[in-house]
């Protein structure tokens, strides 16, 4: 099985059937984390489309890349911020959305916590949502759910590496104002459910 770069080589030079395996590989997280920015699923899709469109007409002048992955975050994220700034939208970030909805299943044993529970914990990380900035939030989305390395982050955010680290320590500081340390660690399992 080939590796990322050996595909994103191939795309460069032409290949039409590597783009196909980047945008099947890619395009469900990508929308995933489109959500973070807008609820409005047809402009992230016009969004994903653009960001194709744009790879393949550019790329005779696309530039080699260490992560193909933090390539297109930060190029999806420049492309759906454009169209939502001439649209003059605000950012609606929805992290974690599933677990903000009523009705909402997470993926987590239902057996070892209770419904009741379930719904304390979603009503307690809406709180903390709801104090959180938009970054901070992003960055809780970026490091747990796409399991994005520090570098990768601030790279894709425009920060430096150490302000990476201390807009989480505050995004997780948030959080534990609101959640206890068993809440934090029944979500942070459930996120690694959700991706297996």
């Amino acid at each position: 099985m080939q590796d990322d770069k050996d595909i994103w080589e191939a795309f460069r030079s032409g290949d039409e059937s590597s783009l196909q395996i980047i945008f099947d590989k890619y395009y469900a997280p990508l929308f995933n984390y489109g959500h973070r920015f807008s609820a409005d699923d047809h402009l992230i899709e016009d969004a994903l489309q653009d960001l194709f469109v744009k790879l393949w007409k550019n790329r005779d002048s696309i530039k080699d890349t260490n992560s193909v992955k933090n390539y297109l975050y930060k190029s999806f994220r420049r492309v759906l911020l454009r169209i939502l700034e001439v649209q003059q939208r605000k950012y609606s970030f929805a992290v974690l959305d599933e677990w903000s909805e009523p009705g909402g299943e997470m993926a987590y044993d239902q057996t070892m916590i209770s419904r009741e529970r379930l719904e304390e914990i979603r009503g307690n990380l809406l709180a903390a949502l709801e104090k959180m900035t938009p970054r901070q939030r992003e960055i809780i989305h970026l490091r747990y759910y796409e399991e994005m390395e520090y570098e990768e982050i601030a790279a894709l955010m425009q920060l430096s590496v150490s302000s990476t680290y201390k807009l989480l320590y505050k995004a997780i500081d948030t959080l534990r104002q609101y959640l206890s340390k068993t809440d934090l660690l029944i979500l942070l399992t459930a996120v690694s459910l959700k991706k297996i």
